[in-house]
């Protein structure tokens, strides 16, 4: 726990505050935190929106760019949408489709994921961020720069995602309803070999399987008979396409909100918004009674923000965002992992194994080898469904006190947020036949409900107090602000012992001068402590300090009339990163359970006992991140933007076992090995935005082009050195794949008649091997192949370049835009997540194309591959040296994507008076319609998502009606 005594340490000489500026709009402003330079459409034409003096392409503020992006997750419309923001698409499955998102690369081995706010207070992102309306939020912020972070303390390292919802700014009353519909699809679903192709490779495999029982010959001995291969291809053998009899060819989407604005004077303002969402899965199940469901996710969501105005001074907000959502999935996919396993069986069952009912029975079918039926699991299991309930109350009162002085003001807010899941599971079995026998001891039984019971819940209680000042005194202006945030979060102890409570607090404080429109400077610094640490290293201090020159206005520039605004930023500062992989208290000493003996004579007991589990590290601290950031941007002819910005992470203190440690000192298991601040990563890039706008006549046009390009570098991670320094993983980058240099396939030439390998061929320590087998490089030429030879042989999954572009064009009512994003130094093993699409036969898979090239010699069926393979000889029983790491099988996933491409027509003004509207707008609009990736066209998979639950590509129809 955080003593109390904290507010004496931090003493009188801070006020309260923090550039986290919630509910200090100046504080903001004044303090250039990163905003973008951005355009957006109204009526058909592309309005430009120049924020002098503020960063470009760091915030989402036009009206429609979220709501238009039709995705039940939030996280899904933000790729591209932020230079220095690289999101990530993982697969499409209702309630598991959040977006993966990174801050300018990664920066720490440890974890990396981002913090979120909305309406100023910290959101968990999967619980509540996720499933937000893009029709409530007003727009998303990226926070990266030194200053900026500071402020945060312990939570600014990763980056911030600083999110707002709407409000009302007119007394007027405004109203406005939308609709959008349509239908999800597969962006990429590779479907594997049909019955005849899979026979034909299988008894390749068994044949290359007994090579050395014929004497290290290849000779022809196939397990499916020609007559089997024959019924196979004229189609009276089984040949069930599981994913076609498991899947729909398109699944719905429907998302329709209507929000309201209004005031009374200047007292009271209010906004009210309503949602509901439904998203259909893919899977091809009827409705029956609540007995079988599809993968479905439905939403309703209610916001009201209210704003009041009383006594001249007082400003106060009343924010209450609300959400209930129902997931429902086929009891085979009750949670991700059994949803992991399902797509796994589902897709490495062989066409042939038997038919989706037993004809002779009508029974759901299914053997030992292969018992759950793919089909059945959907429809025969039952139904899980959980209900979840989504409360975030925001209260704060703002006093301008003028009357002390100019300029002066308080703030003060509190927060309530609470997440709780209710499930429900109908559980059912099923008996499986084959050739009209029972073939497992499973029963059919009838669906069995069971109760409603709490698997989750979230209690989140956080207060911010400000202090602020913003005058300007002639040519000088002085911006500040002091802010005191403290949070205590209560997770459900029940899924994990160590998640009783999460206290944290910080002070900050952010202040800035500018002179004359020219100069300006930042002080800001974070004071941060939290209740992972032991109460001597709770506390610790993360300042940061940023220069900006404003060189336009200098007078030597005052007549050049092509530069409308250039701005020099400099920033340095410090900030941390409380998460860790490494679990919580680790300044605790932990136990655990010990292997016990029995004791006694006739009635034996058995005796249990604890032993030394983690070791205490009383002086763990959040791992620290210094950084510095210099920019450059330009405004030219009133239509050009242009920023450069250079950034530079270091990170120090990531929490790592020491490797370093010697055995004899009694540290026995991995697990047991001290945790230390000993980890450094280095990670620098730049960004580039590059945007265009102009208007010919009535067509108006923009282009607005982004990169990130982002490495790092692990300085150091205590690891133990390997005999070869390529082997080692410090002084690569973060993920980067290490194994084997494959050189090519063994041919019948590289062996003697026993089967041993030639003389100076190096032997690999990983089994027998044979023709058809990868031969791979003796890096260190030692002789053989073994641990020794790795090295680095791809980039890691996330890219090095993240890049986008995205062009709008109107005409009169009508408006064009098209997002696409690229990603760019990336890798994807195909023996990773995609292991069970790559090795065909052993486990009793089944084979995909990609096994169809395999090596193969038997001149007698008419085989002959030595030459063209690309694909290592197939085999029934596992082969640890095909199947090792290696550069074999690491792949360029580079892709460029068309993220959303819409059309847009605004209804002409005389068609829709006589209905009382101000606006009236239909549009059509596809998500993820194309990707461009050698990877996509050479396997047929999504780059970005190789394995499991397809992501989705989705073509929707959109009405808006603005009374």
């Amino acid at each position: 726990m955080i003593s109390n005594n904290i507010y004496q340490k931090i003493g009188a000489a801070c006020l309260l505050l923090w550039a986290l500026g919630s509910t200090s709009v100046s504080a903001q402003e004044s303090s250039t935190v990163d905003q973008d330079s951005v355009s957006h459409y109204q009526n058909g034409s592309i309005v430009p929106v120049w924020n002098r003096g503020h960063k470009y392409s760091n915030s989402i503020t036009w009206g429609d760019t979220l709501a238009n992006t039709t995705v039940p997750n939030i996280t899904n419309t933000l790729y591209g949408r932020l230079n220095g923001l690289m999101t990530m698409q993982n697969g499409g499955q209702p309630g598991y489709d959040q977006a993966s998102m990174y801050v300018r690369g990664m920066g720490t081995y440890d974890q990396s994921s981002l913090v979120c706010y909305v309406d100023g207070f910290q959101v968990d992102i999967a619980l509540y961020f996720s499933y937000l309306s893009a029709g409530e939020i007003e727009n998303v912020r990226l926070l990266k720069d030194p200053v900026s972070l500071a402020t945060f303390g312990m939570k600014g390292a990763n980056g911030i995602l600083w999110v707002t919802t709407k409000r009302s700014t007119d007394n007027k009353l405004d109203i406005q309803a939308r609709v959008h519909s349509g239908i999800q699809q597969p962006t990429s679903l590779l479907k594997p070999l049909n019955s005849y192709q899979y026979a034909n490779l299988f008894n390749q495999a068994i044949s290359n399987d007994r090579y050395a029982l014929n004497g290290n010959q290849f000779q022809w001995a196939p397990q499916y008979s020609n007559e089997e291969l024959a019924n196979f291809q004229n189609g009276t053998g089984t040949n069930v396409d599981w994913l076609d009899a498991a899947m729909r060819d398109a699944g719905r989407y429907t998302d329709a909100n209507v929000q309201f604005k209004g005031g009374i004077d200047e007292t009271a303002k209010y906004y009210v918004f309503l949602d509901y969402m439904n998203h259909g899965g893919l899977y091809d199940v009827p409705n029956t009674s609540g007995f079988a469901s599809n993968s479905q996710l439905s939403r309703i969501s209610m916001r009201t923000n209210v704003d009041l105005h009383f006594f001249d001074i007082f400003d106060a907000k009343i924010d209450l965002g609300g959400r209930v959502d129902r997931h429902m999935h086929p009891m085979s996919q009750n949670n991700f992992e059994n949803a992991n396993n399902y797509w796994r069986e589902l897709t490495t069952y062989p066409n042939s194994i038997y038919p989706i009912t037993d004809p002779a029975t009508g029974n759901w079918s299914g053997n030992s080898l292969y018992p759950n039926n793919p089909v059945a699991q959907l429809n025969a299991i039952g139904t899980y469904s959980g209900n979840e309930r989504t409360l975030q109350g925001n209260f704060s009162l703002r006093e301008r006190l003028d009357m002390i002085t100019k300029g002066l003001y308080l703030s003060q807010s509190v927060s309530f947020n609470t997440w709780t899941r209710v499930i429900q599971e109908k559980t059912a079995s099923y008996a499986r036949f084959f050739n009209g026998q029972q073939a497992t001891a499973d029963r059919t039984e009838s669906i069995n409900f069971g109760p409603s019971q709490s698997y989750g819940q979230l209690t989140w209680r956080q207060t911010n107090f400000i202090a602020g000042y913003d005058r300007t005194f002639g040519d000088h202006s002085v911006s500040a602000a002091t802010n005191f945030y403290t949070s205590e979060m209560l997770p459900d102890a029940n899924e994990n012992a160590a998640n009783i409570r999460h206290r944290f607090q910080n002070l900050g404080t952010r202040a800035n001068y500018a002179f004359k429109d020219r100069y300006s400077l930042d002080l800001a610094f974070g004071y941060s402590g939290s209740d992972n640490y032991a109460p001597a290293s709770r506390w610790r201090f993360y300042p940061a300090t940023g220069f900006r020159w404003t060189v336009s206005n200098e007078s030597f520039l005052s007549d050049v009339s092509w530069l409308d605004d250039l701005n020099v930023y400099a920033s340095i500062g410090k900030s941390a990163n409380d998460q860790t992989l490494q679990g919580r208290y680790l300044y605790q000493q932990y136990y655990q359970q010990a292997g016990g003996i029995l004791t006694g004579v006739n009635n034996l007991i058995y005796n249990g006992g604890l032993q030394l589990g983690r070791i205490a590290s009383p002086g763990i601290i959040a791992e620290e991140s210094l950084k510095k950031e210099l920019s450059v941007d330009a405004t030219l002819w009133n239509r050009v933007n242009v920023q450069a910005t250079w950034f530079d992470d270091k990170r120090s203190g990531i929490i790592t076992q020491n490797n370093l440690i010697p055995g004899f000192l009694g540290y026995t298991g991995s697990e047991r090995l001290p945790l230390e601040n000993i980890g450094k990563v280095t990670n620098r890039g730049f960004e580039l935005n590059l945007g265009y706008h102009d208007r010919v006549g009535d067509v108006s046009y923009g282009i607005l082009l982004s990169g990130t390009y982002a490495k790092n570098n692990i300085d150091y991670q205590a690891e133990v050195p390997n005999k070869n320094a390529f082997s080692n993983l410090t002084g690569n980058p973060i993920g980067t794949p290490f194994g084997l240099t494959a050189d090519r396939l063994y041919q019948l030439e590289d062996f003697n008649a026993d089967g041993s390998l030639k003389s100076g061929i190096a032997a690999p320590t990983f089994g027998p091997v044979q023709p058809g087998d990868i031969k791979y490089v003796d890096l260190d030429g030692d002789g053989q192949i073994d641990n020794n030879d790795m090295s680095r042989i791809g980039y890691s999954t996330y890219p090095q370049f993240y890049y986008s572009w995205d062009v709008r064009v109107g005409y009169k009512g009508f408006s064009l835009s098209a997002l696409f994003q690229g990603a760019a130094n990336r890798s994807v093993n195909l023996l990773g997540a995609s292991y069970d699409l790559f090795v065909p036969f052993v486990g009793n898979r089944t084979a995909y194309p990609v096994a169809e090239n395999a090596w193969a010699y038997y001149p007698e069926a008419g085989i002959d591959n030595r030459n063209d393979a690309t694909y290592p000889r197939l085999t029934t029983v596992a082969n640890e040296n095909n199947y090792i790491n290696s550069s074999f099988w690491i792949k360029n996933a580079d892709f460029l994507r068309l993220r959303s491409l819409q059309l847009q027509y605004d209804l002409p003004q005389q068609w829709i008076e006589n209905l009382k509207l101000k606006q009236a707008k239909i549009m059509l609009t596809a998500v993820n319609p194309f990707v461009w990736s050698d990877f996509q066209r050479t396997y047929k998979l999504d780059p970005e998502t190789p394995a499991g639950y397809p992501a989705v590509k989705s073509y929707t129809a959109g009405v808006m009606l603005h009374f």
